[in-house]
């Protein structure tokens, strides 16, 4: 990088808007500031201020040196939860219009479920279809599995289905017939007819977004793809205005939930893809960080203001999500494996009024009005307040001491809303949500690895988010992970994810094989994938020394459903020993995932679609390594606080710690508070923290930090 060129990485959350700004030698500024729902860029020049403010810039000086801006939005998945989406329309084959609605069958009624609610079968419904019956149009036509087309369209037909839904006043329309991955002519027809008609109209088809086996996914995909365009779209252009505007000419990059970035004009043909991209960011930020400090087996949990995500890095490597799902609706993208529970910072406490009892969620007061001690006018206790309550939350260092805290009306709504109710003393009735919440996060944690086959002890628990330090100690200690690393840019590392992350394209092709393998087909498919994601990578400006390819292949046994994506075990060409090594992964990965003895060859295996991942190498600086030294961290320490210590169960007084003033190779013994500019951080009884090179907190127990 020149001098004054910067790498700059945005995350929009429900609570916060996080930055983190890399220039030229690798220093790392971190800024953060609430969110402006519906107006996020309110929140992302709010951000961009506070960044430019700590590198002594203008917010314009900052902007005209940026190079890359990366970013990654909520924008997605609130349209889908907000039923703020377009008005669509899809076109597919006669006959099968009813697919959005029929889904699986049953299936529909309860896939994405809780257990809970799964056990009350008559209480549990399918959603309404992404698109209404009355938009979708069917056009007379069949292809069949081979691709061979048995019944010709005919324009006239098309052109009936399309202004009938141009007259019904979409704004969008998907295109999804029958083996279209097979021959996508009848596609290529209806979209050009449609596009002759309404050249503006957003239009997707199912060949080029999903192609995939499975018509209800595969039209699933195209639905919510088209809802989704032109609210994505307007959102994209309006920042890029906004941008530019501001000073910024270089590149805008939007990250994809497949843990890559793609150019800005690309990503609004998609939008689907940016679903859940920004906890995707943070897994991706903990696989590279955890490759720079040490650790590839990972289990990275982030907990901002709505939502607590718990994503695995198993020796360097994260899976992909085998069923892509937003608010129960079905979409066929590939999707790096991230589960969220509905429980974080703003997720409001109250009293369920039928039994009496306490209830964490699943509302969250998010940013406006957000917790009571935040000041915005929120009248609902969160778990932010109940931090608050138990001391561990400083006004002084609150986003950089830029925020206040009412934390004395924090504690008068908490005592009148839950204690009183509860019959309990103030700080015991805080205490009792602090470990609801803490047991519930390590249930999903728990699930998320034991439930799965891992051991926890042999990874380490990267905890992120701006509420994630303040519980991290005691769920940590529960699950008996070997370190809890609490990184730098812990309360922004989904924005840390995207300046580490890379532009990548993914392609597939379905063709289904069987053992023994047509070697020159498998080559042929795998050539022509790489063809064009390389044609894609070189015409962004990669050259070859810059692009990283990866294949897979979606693998099952036959007559099941249940497919496994699974990595290709071969240096170079393609041979026989290549695709014998890569079916005997598949059968580990198969008793991994569904138990000891389940592989069974006898069955038959199939070789359903290959995949091709192509990365292109962006340019970055190498992060500063900080000089280790003293272990002593007393010169740090700033206030003693009466703090909650949850072993010992009462209040103590406690040492807090001003991270700023700390130097890597510090030790903080607990129990203590760490306050930073952007977050918090709990060091329990029997732990210590120590700052590592790279200025992240590494906590163990006893003599076992690092």
């Amino acid at each position: 990088m020149t001098p004054a060129e910067y790498l700059v990485g945005v995350d929009i959350g429900g609570t916060c808007t996080d930055c983190v700004v890399v220039d030229q030698e690798g220093r790392v500024t971190l800024a953060k500031a609430f969110s402006t729902p519906p107006d996020f860029s309110g929140g992302i020049f709010d951000a961009l201020d506070v960044a430019a403010e700590e590198l002594g810039r203008t917010r314009a000086e900052l902007l005209a040196d940026t190079r890359l801006f990366l970013h990654s939005t909520t924008v997605a998945e609130n349209a889908v939860v907000d039923g703020t989406l377009a008005r669509a329309g899809v076109i597919t084959n006669r006959g099968f219009e009813d697919n959005l609605f029929a889904m699986r069958g049953g299936y529909g009624r309860w896939s994405g479920l809780t257990e809970e609610e799964k056990r009350n079968p008559i209480e549990t419904d399918k959603l309404p279809p992404i698109v209404p019956r009355e938009l979708v149009a069917g056009v007379r036509e069949r292809t069949d599995a081979r691709g061979g087309v048995r019944v010709e369209p005919d324009d006239g037909d098309i052109e009936r289905a399309a202004r009938g839904l141009l007259d019904a006043g979409v704004e969008a329309v998907g295109v999804s017939t029958l083996w279209s991955f097979v021959n996508a002519e009848t596609e290529r027809r209806i979209g050009e007819l449609v596009r002759r008609l309404r050249p503006d109209l957003f239009l997707t088809l199912s060949h080029e977004i999903a192609p995939v086996v499975g018509e209800y996914e595969r039209t699933s995909t195209v639905a919510l793809n088209a809802r989704l365009g032109p609210v994505v779209g307007r959102y994209l252009d309006n920042l890029r205005r906004r941008l530019e505007d501001a000073g910024f000419q270089g590149t805008l990059l939007v990250a994809q939930a497949y843990g890559g970035l793609l150019p800005f004009e690309e990503a609004a043909t998609r939008p689907v893809g940016m679903i859940e991209s920004g906890p995707v960011s943070g897994l991706v930020g903990s696989q590279n960080l955890g490759e720079l400090v040490g650790f590839r087996n990972i289990i990275a949990a982030d907990m901002g203001g709505t939502t607590f995500k718990v994503g695995v890095v198993r020796e360097g490597l994260i899976e992909y999500q085998r069923e892509s799902m937003v608010l129960r609706y079905h979409y066929a993208l590939p999707k790096m494996d991230v589960v969220s529970l509905g429980l974080a910072g703003g997720s409001i406490v109250s009293i369920e009024p039928r039994t009496g009892t306490p209830r964490i969620g699943p509302r969250s007061a998010g940013s406006v009005p957000g917790p009571v001690c935040y000041g915005h006018g929120g009248e609902d206790p969160t778990i932010t307040d109940v931090d608050a309550i138990l001391g561990y939350l400083n006004p002084d260092f609150f986003l950089g001491g830029r925020a206040s805290l009412d934390i004395d009306r924090a504690r008068a709504v908490f005592e009148e809303k839950i204690a009183e109710p509860l019959g309990l003393p103030l700080i015991d009735a805080a205490a009792a949500m602090f470990k609801l919440a803490n047991s519930r996060f390590h249930d999903l944690l728990h699930r998320t690895t034991v439930q799965r086959g891992l051991d926890p002890r042999k990874f380490a628990l990267f905890s992120f988010g701006g509420t994630a330090g303040m519980h991290v100690a005691a769920y940590g200690e529960e699950l008996g992970v070997s370190h809890i690393v609490v990184p730098h840019s812990a309360s922004v590392h989904g924005a840390f994810g995207l300046v580490t992350s890379d532009i990548a394209h993914e392609d597939q092709i379905t063709q289904p094989l069987r053992p023994p393998v047509d070697l020159d087909a498998l080559r042929g498919v795998f050539g022509e994938l790489e063809g064009r994601i390389t044609g894609q990578l070189h015409a962004e400006g990669f050259g070859d020394g810059d692009i990283r390819l990866q294949r897979s292949i979606d693998m099952r046994y036959r007559r099941q459903v249940h497919i496994l994506t699974v990595p290709v075990v071969a240096d170079g060409r393609i041979d026989e020993a290549a695709v014998d090594r890569t079916i005997e992964l598949f059968e580990t990965l198969y008793e991994e995932k569904y138990g000891k003895e389940s592989a069974y060859r006898e069955a038959g295996i199939e070789l359903v679609s290959f995949r091709v991942r192509g990365s292109g190498v962006v340019r970055r600086p190498e992060f500063r390594v900080h000089e280790v030294a003293r272990e002593d961290a007393s010169g740090a320490v700033v206030a003693t606080v009466r703090a909650w210590v949850d072993r010992a169960g009462e209040l103590q007084d406690v040492p807090g710690y001003d991270f700023e003033r700390m130097v890597p190779g510090n030790v903080v013994p607990g129990p203590a508070v760490v306050w930073t500019p952007i977050t918090t951080l709990v060091v329990a009884v029997g732990q210590q923290a120590r700052v590592d090179e790279y200025k992240n907190l590494v906590i163990a127990s006893g003599d076992g930090a690092r």
